[in-house]
């Protein structure tokens, strides 16, 4: 970015993200402003007075690994305000034993340093110790990248490793509950491994605990001002933004006392405050981003009794629900007694609870916990509620956090809630503030194309292909240039009938083998796998093979369709089976089938067997889809939801894997991997919407499929669906159940349908299928040109002509 020093940002909110991204912004020499609402800065990590007591607000710990935080605290001057402990000593007590015992690390080298300590678990069979080892090898090898992995429970893998019950409360959670803020079962087993191989698995070191020896709010909020005001920012606490209004030149920030324009923005606020600011839809988000995310509570109940009744700085419980307590005499400015602290994370059943009823829960286990507290007189009981303490780190959180970037120019998001590659932590938050930073920084900007909101022009679906001097235009071209010698060299590889019968499938000979004018189709899915490249910033020939891949499972799929829907054309001209037989069709597909897995593992990259592990599951599913729409034929009723699970499963599982491929491929990150497969997601549904549309209603000569050919097979597609679920559509379920396959017949059962409105609402599904498809590639590191080549093929999809 030239010119810095003329370059005004406002950054609102003033947590540790916040923070963060305004000293890296002045330290850079941008004119920066930074606005709180409340009357310090902090953000969760604050801390009140009660009395002469320091409470914080919360408890909060860090880890050695916790690098970009201990960096923020180097730059605030308060790192010699913390202690880090030399090595990792967890103290560990029961309500159910008066033993106490000890995580501890050793010298040895990550993962045996706590090989010693976990043998000795005595809290787990030790049959379930000598398991731990094998288990968090596997933990180690997991890619919390992989949205596979983000869709599954850390709860259900483990059991699937063997892990029992016990284990996993005395064990697993013991360490993962705390960080994650959810338990085993509800909790993503793509944010657990990341949380036990960064903290456990690769240094010793890393999970040595840190804690500040200060209150929080003397270590980060009041720290923070001082280093922000030297660096030259201009801080205004009590400064409640009301609305933010981003503009092509500026950023418009509205206050209760002004409204200022700005060059750039960070939203450093949490996704419920961001929807009160302005619509997230204009950032590319889902407009109910909050509620997708979902929120975590955690409860803190604080003890000050007239004597210790705690020997260690903080406890580890096990067989008990209080988890974590913590002496904070020292840190709070107590001078005589004991001030306990108890957090308890992931506290839905209790947050609503009252104090007195806190309290008649917490001490009858506390006084179980800790024995001494029999003869204490407990002189102060309260609670502090963190009720938005984080986000819900439940299984498929992944695909809604957001970078950094979003969809409007000047306006980057920060917090813990966003992909920063960590849970809800206080390292996630300055590494995002870090991020957010730096796209202020960059001066990098993705168009702002989104689904609600102020729009910029948008394409309008187009029923054709684009020209050679559009993006589309131009992967279209190298889809034909590229792709489809590669396919003729995976045919040439056939031998005999069956490389005559697939090289005819594909458009490449006649059925007596002599070459013709191919008409192999469109090749969408190759096409989207080339364009999902160039997002990367990946030359599209090194995913050639991907590409192909792709392309060869799809034509295996329509070889058995054709067989199972008895269609006679396809492109155009006969179909395989139609020509030779059923048998010879079948075996032409699964040779198809067979050269897909061979062009992807023959790859040279080191992620080929990982990509054809997708291919092989978006295979398995797609074949799963074609199972559920061949029972919904013998079914005299399919929902509409049913349906549309056949659709996703049987369509735009190729289409999402299509687009996601290359990123596997080539190794990219979990966001821009999930970014790239939900656009597929969308476009596939756009697409099978559309596709069962001319199914009824489209031209043979324009679609090279038979007339009413989803009618005459009597198929439950999505408008039929839809339909049968309309009121007056009796005379069309009647005509399902016995109804003749005349063309007439044919011919008024679609105008019955035109007229109830499943043409209409077709095109409509498909029209939000697609600006969903197109919103999820913002907000994500992409190649600009590249998201404009996968709109217009998104917009394509959508206006096939009918």
């Amino acid at each position: 970015m030239t010119g810095r020093a003329q370059v005004r940002v406002c950054v609102v909110g003033g947590g540790l993200a916040g923070i963060t991204a305004a000293l890296e912004l002045a330290d850079a020499g941008c004119e920066v402003t930074l606005l709180e609402s409340r009357a310090r800065l902090g953000g969760l990590t604050h801390s009140f007075r009660r009395g002469d007591l320091w409470v914080d607000g919360g408890q909060h710990a860090f880890l050695r690994c916790c690098t970009d935080y201990l960096g923020l605290l180097d730059r605030l001057g308060v790192r010699h305000l913390t202690y880090l402990q030399d090595r990792l000593d967890v103290p560990i007590a029961s309500e159910a034993s008066a033993t106490r015992t000890h995580l501890r690390r050793n010298d040895l080298p990550a993962p045996l340093h706590l090989s010693g300590s976990l043998l000795r678990h005595r809290w787990m069979p030790l049959r379930q110790r000598l398991l731990v080892g094998r288990i968090a090898l596997a933990l180690g090898r997991i890619d919390p990248d992989d949205p596979t992995v983000d869709e599954q429970t850390f709860g259900g893998w483990l059991r699937s490793k063997g892990a029992d019950n016990r284990s996993i409360e005395v064990l697993w959670e013991l360490i993962g509950k705390a960080t994650l803020n959810a338990d085993a079962d509800h909790c993503s087993l793509a944010l657990a491994a990341t949380v036990f191989q960064l903290g456990m698995l690769q240094d010793k070191g890393a999970s040595d605990l840190g804690w500040a020896r200060v209150p929080l709010q003397q270590l980060h909020g009041d720290a923070a001002e001082r280093a922000l005001a030297a660096a030259g920012c201009t801080v205004r606490l009590r400064g409640k933004v009301s609305a933010i209004v981003p503009g092509d030149s500026g950023v418009e920030v509205t206050t209760a006392t002004d409204t200022q324009r700005y060059d750039a923005l960070v939203s450093a606020v949490p996704p419920a405050a961001l929807e009160r600011l302005l619509d997230p839809a204009v950032l590319g988000l889902p407009s109910d981003i909050a509620a997708r995310l979902g929120l975590s509570p955690i409860i803190n109940v604080h003890l000050v009794l007239d004597r210790p009744v705690m020997d260690t700085d903080f406890v580890a419980a096990v067989d008990s629900p209080l988890q974590w307590v913590f002496d904070r005499t020292a840190a709070a400015g107590l001078q005589e007694g004991q001030y306990v602290a108890v957090s308890i994370s992931a506290a839905d059943d209790l947050i609503g609870l009252t104090n007195a009823e806190l309290r008649d829960w917490a001490m009858p286990h506390l006084r179980a916990l800790l024995p001494g507290l029999a003869e204490a007189e407990v002189r102060d009981f309260f609670v502090t509620r963190e009720p938005e303490a984080t986000f819900r780190a439940a299984p498929g959180s992944a695909r809604w956090r957001p970078g950094a970037r979003t969809a409007w120019p000047r306006l980057a998001l920060a917090g813990a809630w966003t992909a920063t590659g960590w849970p809800a932590t206080m390292e996630g938050a300055v590494r995002s503030g870090h991020s957010a930073a730096q796209v202020v920084l960059d001066g990098h900007f993705h168009p702002a194309i989104t689904t609600e909101g102020p729009r910029m022009s948008t394409p309008q679906h187009s029923p054709s292909p684009r020209t050679a001097d559009s993006e589309l235009g131009r992967a279209q071209e190298l889809t034909r240039t590229l792709v489809n010698p590669a396919l003729h060299k995976a045919v040439d590889t056939l031998d005999g009938q069956e490389r005559l019968v697939v090289a005819y499938h594909l458009g490449f000979v006649d059925t007596h083998g002599n070459p013709v004018a191919e008409d192999g189709g469109k090749k969408l899915r190759p096409t989207l796998a080339l364009l999902g490249a160039a997002a990367l910033g990946v030359e599209p020939a090194h995913v050639v093979s991907a590409a192909a891949a792709v392309e060869l499972v799809h034509n295996f799929s329509l070889v058995h369709d054709d067989i199972m829907d008895r269609d006679r054309t396809r492109r155009h001209r006969e179909t395989v089976w139609s020509v030779w037989d059923d048998a010879t069709a079948i075996l032409a597909g699964d040779a198809l089938q067979t050269l897909a897995f061979e062009t992807m593992l023959a790859d040279p990259s080191p992620h080929a067997a990982a990509a054809a592990h997708l291919l092989a599951t978006t295979t398995r599913e797609l074949i799963h889809g074609q199972m559920l729409d061949m029972d919904f034929e013998t079914r005299s009723h399919v929902s509409l939801a049913e349906c549309r699970t056949m659709a996703a499963a049987k369509t735009g599982v190729l289409l999402s894997c299509s687009a996601e491929l290359p990123a596997v491929l080539t190794g990219a990150g979990r966001e821009r991997r999930a970014a790239l497969a939900a656009y597929g997601r969308g476009v596939g549904a756009a697409f099978q919407l559309v596709d069962d549309l001319l199914g009824i209603w489209g031209d043979p000569e324009t679609t090279g499929k038979s007339n009413h050919s989803d009618l005459l097979a009597k198929k439950r597609s999505l408008p039929i669906s839809w339909a049968l679920e309309q009121p007056g559509s009796d005379p069309i379920a009647q005509w399902f159940s016995s109804g003749e396959t005349t063309d007439s017949e044919l011919r008024r059962i679609a105008t019955e349908l035109d007229n109830l409105g499943a043409r209409d609402w077709c095109r409509s599904s498909a029209d939000q299928a697609v600006e969903g498809a197109i919103s999820a590639l913002h907000g994500v590191d992409f190649d600009p040109a590249a998201v404009a080549g996968l709109t217009e093929m998104a917009h394509y999809v959508a206006g096939r002509e009918v």
